[in-house]
């Protein structure tokens, strides 16, 4: 016969919860500054590309007919939020000698940092990728930064990619690719360059780029044009590449989708008589229109 101290979880289960929780909501979160952050209760979602309705409206001479138009369809793109999950137990043994007021807050602490953690570095794993299309492309298939993206409507290209370090000439030429950008049909999307994303190791030299009266690193009296833009950065400590950068308009498509958001759950082991903890949940991201997106690897 197997003989245990009967739900012993239920007593601690409450105090671990708080400590979980808030210890999750107490560490600072990037990815939701970066992405735009949903959810959904089905198992996935599926985006559909589509034009509209070609941007502008056609002349009707006196008597003729109007023109009617299709949209027209592009590809579809499937997000499927990937289940994660761990957890620690307090054994009974534990329990009847009074360890576990050590054991427990600490590893409830350390389950709510590796749940933050893990949304990070993989929320951050589509900036990483921004150059490359490795696993992250938009709708045409190429990667989020590229140097020519397919306008659905009318078969063009446009680029929102750039090849330099971080500067005053880089930066103005990101605002006004953002500005040119073109929609679905091919006519001026109506975007503006809001957040520039870099990593530490470019924090200081954003200060002086944003921060400065006169134009940086020049001996010529001539004005911060870049002032004027409007424009602030983040810092990105999770991303991987030193000198990559990218500008964001305050319309993108930088995904993140939650299927389940962190359950921290509770219950007893019959045959130990441990109390097992665990947290599960399910998300996913990615990117499919590259719109309101500019970005350079660096030099």
């Amino acid at each position: 016969m197997v003989m245990r101290s009967g739900g012993f979880s239920n007593l601690l289960a409450p105090g671990l919860r708080k400590i979980y929780f808030d210890m999750y909501k107490g560490l600072p979160t990037e990815y939701d500054k970066i992405f735009k952050v949903s959810s959904t209760k089905f198992a996935y979602e599926t985006d559909y590309e589509l034009s509209m309705l070609g941007g502008t409206i056609a002349s009707k001479p006196e008597g003729e007919a109007i023109q009617y138009i299709d949209p027209v369809t592009g590809n579809t793109k499937t997000h499927t939020p990937a289940p994660f999950g761990s957890g620690f137990r307090v054994t009974l043994e534990m329990y009847e000698t009074d360890r576990y007021k050590k054991v427990a807050p600490v590893a409830s602490k350390g389950l709510a940092k590796a749940t933050r953690n893990t949304v990070e570095y993989n929320a951050i794993t589509v900036v990483d990728d921004l150059f490359n299309g490795t696993y992250y492309t938009c709708f045409d298939g190429y990667a989020i930064c590229y140097a020519s993206h397919t306008v659905l409507y009318t078969g063009g290209t446009f680029s929102n990619v750039g090849s330099t370090d971080i500067g005053v000439t880089a930066l103005l030429n990101a605002c006004l690719a953002i500005e040119k950008q073109v929609d679905t049909d091919g006519v001026i999307a109506g975007l503006r360059a809001k957040t520039v994303l870099i990593p530490p190791d470019l924090r200081f030299i954003m200060r002086e780029l944003l921060g400065s009266d006169q134009k940086p690193y020049t001996n010529n009296n001539e004005i911060n044009v870049l002032r004027d833009e409007d424009l602030t950065y983040m810092v990105s400590h999770y991303q991987s590449d030193s000198d990559a950068w990218a500008v964001l308009a305050s319309e993108h498509d930088l995904q993140f989708l939650w299927g389940a958001k962190p359950r921290f759950e509770n219950s007893d082991d019959f045959d130990t008589g441990d109390a097992k903890y665990k947290v599960y949940f399910r998300h996913t991201q990615g990117c499919n229109s590259p719109l309101g997106i500019y970005g350079s690897p660096g030099a």
